[in-house]
């Protein structure tokens, strides 16, 4: 018995198993490439059903938060109405107290500088017509009267 390893032996061992080696390696990347071309192929045939899910899912999320944000000024117009409803009364009483105290300030402006009020405006309106009226039953005139109102210019406030 021979001790000493065979050489010839081993080689033929190496060459064996590196055969066997090179055929699963080539094995192996065949099974890399049709794995690779069955993901393409499903891919391409379930991924449209997967972007018509995503899709789908986009617009129920797209509702949601729509009626969400709907629900959130409905909430907001509901708690500030009292306040905007108070703010708008006061605004209108401040505006009829600035008006009124206006046209007092202008009425005492315009009696200082002795102007006519409307009222003293309409009271000799009317006394005019009254002498008008007077003054042609006096005269007894057959005459035409003449129009006793006037287009007068308004005053201005």
């Amino acid at each position: 018995m021979n001790d000493k390893p065979d050489p010839l032996k081993a080689a033929r061992d190496a060459a064996t198993s590196g055969q066997r080696f090179s055929r699963g390696l080539a094995d192996s990347a065949q099974q890399i490439w049709l794995a690779g071309l069955g993901a393409l192929s499903r891919t391409q045939q379930e991924g449209g059903k997967f972007f018509d899910a995503l899709v789908e899912e986009g617009v129920r999320i797209q509702e949601k938060t729509h009626a969400y944000a709907k629900e959130q000024v409905q909430q907001a117009r509901e708690q500030t109405e009292p306040w905007v409803e108070a703010a708008r009364k006061r605004t209108n009483a401040a505006m009829g107290k600035l008006e009124q105290a206006f046209d007092e300030r202008i009425a005492r402006t315009m009696k200082r500088m002795h102007m006519p009020s409307q009222s003293d405006i309409r009271d000799l309106s009317a006394r005019i017509d009254a002498l008008a009226r007077e003054v042609r039953a006096a005269r007894g005139s057959t005459a035409k009267p003449r129009a006793t109102t006037t287009k007068r210019p308004k005053p201005k406030p």
